[in-house]
C-alpha cells in the first residue's frame, strides 16, 4: 500500500506543480494525467496480484455440505457456522424447521405423512423422487464447492435411505466426495442398528470402488461416554461441534502459516482424498507438557480414548495428519525433542504408512496446555464395532420375534367348545334364524299365503 501512497502522491504534485507554473500547456497536462492514472492502475493491480499470491487463506478446501435427515441435517448446520456453503433435506417438515440455515438452503422431500419412522425404503424412494430437485439445489448453493462432503445417519430413515441416491447425485458432478457418518448410540433400538449394518456395508462398498473419496465414521455410542454428563438438550449440540470442529481445525491450519512447520494444503489433501478407506479423527488436551516425553506418552495414553470411534486398526493407516497447537508461551517451555518423540510414536502405532504430516502452531490462547490434533485416513473398517453391532442386532431381533411370538398367543381366543360341532351348530342357528318371522323380515322374505 506504501507504494501505491508514494506514487500517487507524487504524480499528482509534479502535475500541480507544473500547471500552476504555467509552463505545461493543457494538453501536455491531460497526457500527463492520463499516464499516471495507467500507472496508479498498474500498481493497484500487481498489488492485488501480490495480495492473491502472499495473502492468508481461510480455509485449505471449500466444502460443500449435504445434510440428509434430522442427524445429517445437524451436522451441515455446523458447518454452516463455521463458514462453509451447506444444504440440507429431510422427510419430515418439523425436523428442517429447526436447522439453523436459510429456508432457501432446505428442501423437504414430500413423501407420505411425512418422516420416515427409520424405514430405510420410505427415505430411498423419497430421494428418487425428488432426485432432480435434490440436483438443482446442489448446483444452485454448493457451486463454489471444491469438494463435496455428505452427512447423514446410518441409523435413521429418511439420511441412511437416501445415500444411495445422492451419493450417485454428488459423485456424478466430478467433485472429490467425503461422506461423514454417524452410528448409533449403545441405547439405540433394533432397527437403528440393523439400518447402520446395512448402510455402511453399502458405503463401504461405495469407497472400495472409489466412488466416494473417503467415509469417516464417527460413533455416537463413543461420543456419549466422552460428554456422559451432558444434558439430553446439550448432548447433540456437543456431539456436532465435536465432528466439524477437528475437521475445521486441519482445514483452517493447514492454510496458515507457521514459524516451524506446517501441515500444508495439499498435505491436508491428501490425507483426506487419497486414504482410498475410511478415516477418524480426534483431538486431545495435554496439561502435563513440559518434560520432553509428555506429549508422546499422552498420545499413547489417550490415542484410542480422543478418536470419535472405537475399533479400528491404526496399522492399517496410509496417511496420518497430527498438528500440534499452543500460545508462545506455553511453546517457549516445551523441549524441542518433545515433537520428534511424538512423531516416531504415532509413526510406530501406526505401523509406519506411507505419509505422515504434522504441523506445529502458534495459536492466541490463553490456556496453560497443548492440543493435539490426529487424522488417520485409508483404514478398514471398524470390525470390533461391527461385531458389536452385529451381536447387538441378533440379540435384539431375537427378543423381538419372541415378543412377536407371545402376542400372536395372546391374540388366539377359543370359546372352549368342539370347533366342528360348534360350526355345524352355526348353520342350524342361522337356518332357523331365517325361518323365524323377524328372519324372514330382515331378509324381505314374507309368507304371504293365506
Amino acid at each position: 500500500m506504501a507504494a501505491t501512497s508514494k506514487v500517487e502522491q507524487g504524480t499528482k504534485e509534479e502535475i500541480l506543480d507544473n500547471v500552476s507554473g504555467g509552463e505545461v500547456k493543457p494538453q501536455e497536462a491531460a497526457v500527463k494525467l492520463q499516464e499516471a492514472t495507467i500507472t496508479i492502475k498498474n500498481v493497484k493491480q500487481e498489488e492485488k496480484m501480490a495480495a492473491k499470491i502472499i495473502g492468508k487463506r481461510e480455509k485449505s478446501i471449500n466444502f460443500g455440505v449435504l445434510g440428509s435427515g434430522q442427524c445429517g441435517s445437524r451436522i451441515a448446520e455446523a458447518f454452516y457456522k463455521l463458514g462453509n456453503d451447506s444444504i440440507v433435506i429431510n422427510t419430515c417438515l418439523s425436523d428442517l424447521k429447526f436447522i439453523d440455515l436459510p429456508d432457501s438452503n432446505k428442501l423437504l422431500l414430500e413423501y407420505g405423512v411425512g418422516g420416515s419412522a427409520r424405514e430405510l425404503e420410505i427415505g430411498r424412494i423419497a430421494a428418487e423422487t425428488h432426485r432432480g430437485e435434490i440436483l438443482q439445489l446442489v448446483n444452485e448453493k454448493l457451486s463454489s464447492s471444491q469438494v463435496n462432503v455428505l452427512c447423514l445417519s446410518l441409523g435413521g430413515g429418511s439420511g441412511a435411505g437416501s445415500c444411495e441416491t445422492l451419493v450417485d447425485i454428488l459423485s456424478s458432478l466430478n467433485k472429490p466426495l467425503v461422506v461423514i457418518t454417524v452410528l448409533p448410540m449403545d441405547t439405540e433400538d433394533v432397527q437403528a442398528k440393523s439400518n447402520a449394518l446395512e448402510t455402511l456395508s453399502k458405503l463401504a462398498g461405495f469407497a472400495k470402488s472409489k466412488k466416494i473419496s473417503n467415509l469417516i465414521v464417527i460413533d455416537n455410542a463413543k461420543i456419549e461416554s466422552i460428554y456422559q454428563n451432558a444434558s439430553q438438550f446439550d448432548f447433540f449440540g456437543l456431539a456436532n461441534k465435536a465432528i466439524v470442529d477437528t475437521l475445521d481445525a486441519f482445514n483452517t491450519l493447514s492454510s496458515a502459516p507457521s514459524a516451524v512447520k506446517a501441515l500444508d494444503s495439499m498435505e491436508f489433501s491428501k490425507i483426506l482424498l487419497d486414504g482410498e478407506g475410511l478415516s477418524v479423527y480426534g483431538e486431545l488436551v495435554v496439561d502435563n507438557y513440559m518434560d520432553e516425553t509428555a506429549i508422546a506418552e499422552s498420545i499413547v495414553n489417550n490415542l484410542d480414548h480422543n478418536l470419535l470411534a472405537n475399533g479400528f486398526d491404526l496399522k492399517q493407516s496410509k496417511y496420518v495428519g497430527f498438528m500440534i497447537t499452543a500460545s508462545n508461551e506455553v511453546w517457549s517451555k516445551i523441549p524441542a525433542s518433545s515433537v520428534n518423540y511424538a512423531s516416531a510414536i504415532i509413526n510406530d502405532l501406526c505401523g509406519n504408512p506411507k505419509g505422515v504430516f504434522k504441523g506445529i502452531y502458534t495459536v492466541e490462547s490463553t490456556d496453560d496446555n497443548v492440543k493435539v490434533y490426529s487424522f488417520f485416513s485409508g483404514l478398514g473398517l471398524p470390525d470390533e464395532r461391527v461385531q458389536q453391532l452385529k451381536k447387538e442386532t441378533a440379540e435384539l431381533q431375537l427378543k423381538n420375534k419372541s415378543k412377536d411370538e407371545q402376542r400372536n398367543l395372546a391374540l388366539h381366543l377359543t370359546s372352549g367348545t368342539n370347533e366342528t360341532v360348534s360350526a355345524a351348530q352355526k348353520v342350524k342357528d342361522r337356518i332357523a334364524s331365517k325361518s323365524s318371522n323377524f328372519g324372514k323380515f330382515v331378509s324381505g322374505t314374507v309368507d304371504r299365503r293365506k
